[in-house]
């Protein structure tokens, strides 16, 4: 049972001023990092600097402010179940097939001709984050696949499930908002902050996903497991393409009728397996009753 020292007003009122904060001091630092200009090294340790300021510092600093148990507000001191775990990353695998035609309809999308202005700026907005993906993956040598998966995968999918799941989300379940609600707000949050447009509806649904993983489990660290397994999937999968190889992100997206098997196969298996995670958690007890959660 958790006990807070303030309000639910209050709750965002801090965790709102101390992100604005981290934002500013990281946007300074990392704009000092890259003075010099944008070489690989460069951007990945702006990355670095960006994902403890910004994201993990903040998180950090509300739960120990609002309350005196900032373990349990946070979901970090329940680890989840072996098996769990494996359902998950299964779930992510199947899932690859009907999430590339997602992503490839989501890229193709045109606004109006009237619209053609704003429609221009998210081009840009999307290139220049594409841009600084494949910084951060620069290289073909193992060792940059190394440091991509240490920082796109396992450090990004930390801090951004300890900011997204484990404080803004649990900010908004333990008030009266529906867990369903609180999710998805966090999920639509989560996609816009990346300023990637034209993906913003697959990364919404791997939001909404992992927000319910947190919610179901009780514990972030389910949601951390698959944010860097899917991160580092994506890394990998951009790794090999640069040596030549497979490119896993053309699975289920042309009109082969292959791939259209593929797809609705992918969409059967990944739909069972979330049902038998959400089953698992309601089995195990495992899910988070915010009745039992006092405000403060």
């Amino acid at each position: 049972m958790i006990r807070f020292n303030v309000s639910p007003a209050q709750r965002f009122v801090l965790f709102i001023c101390a992100t604005a904060l981290c934002f500013i001091i990281g946007s300074v630092i990392v704009g000092i990092v890259l003075y010099g200009g944008m070489s690989p090294a460069r951007m990945r340790i702006a990355t670095v600097l960006q994902d403890l300021v910004m994201f993990i510092l903040p998180a950090l600093v509300t739960a120990m402010i609002i309350t005196r148990r900032p373990a349990t507000f946070l979901s970090i001191d329940r680890k989840p179940d072996v098996a769990s775990v494996v359902l998950v990353i299964a779930a992510l695998v199947a899932s690859v097939p009907a999430m590339n035609v997602v992503i490839s309809w989501n890229e193709n999308l045109t606004l109006p001709e009237s619209m053609s202005g704003l429609e221009s700026w998210m081009r840009s907005s999307e290139q220049s984050a594409g841009d600084m993906v494949k910084a951060l993956i620069s290289g073909t040598s193992v060792g940059s696949l190394v440091l991509a998966i240490l920082i796109m995968g396992i450090l990004a999918g930390f801090s951004e499930e300890l900011f997204f799941r484990g404080t803004f989300q649990r900010l908004l379940i333990t008030t009266p908002f529906n867990a369903h609600v609180a999710i998805w707000i966090t999920a639509v949050v989560f996609s816009a902050i990346h300023m990637q447009f034209f993906g913003f509806v697959p990364r919404l649904l791997l939001g909404a996903f992992f927000g319910y993983l947190a919610w179901w489990s009780g514990s972030v660290w389910i949601a951390v497991i698959a944010h860097i397994v899917n991160n580092t999937c994506a890394a990998v999968s951009m790794w090999i393409s640069a040596r030549g190889g497979v490119d896993f992100n053309e699975i289920g997206v042309s009109s082969s009728s292959f791939d259209r098997e593929a797809v609705i196969l992918s969409i059967i298996v990944t739909s069972f397996l979330i049902r038998i995670i959400y089953k698992r958690s309601r089995l195990l007890g495992y899910r988070n009753d915010v009745r039992k959660e006092k405000p403060f």
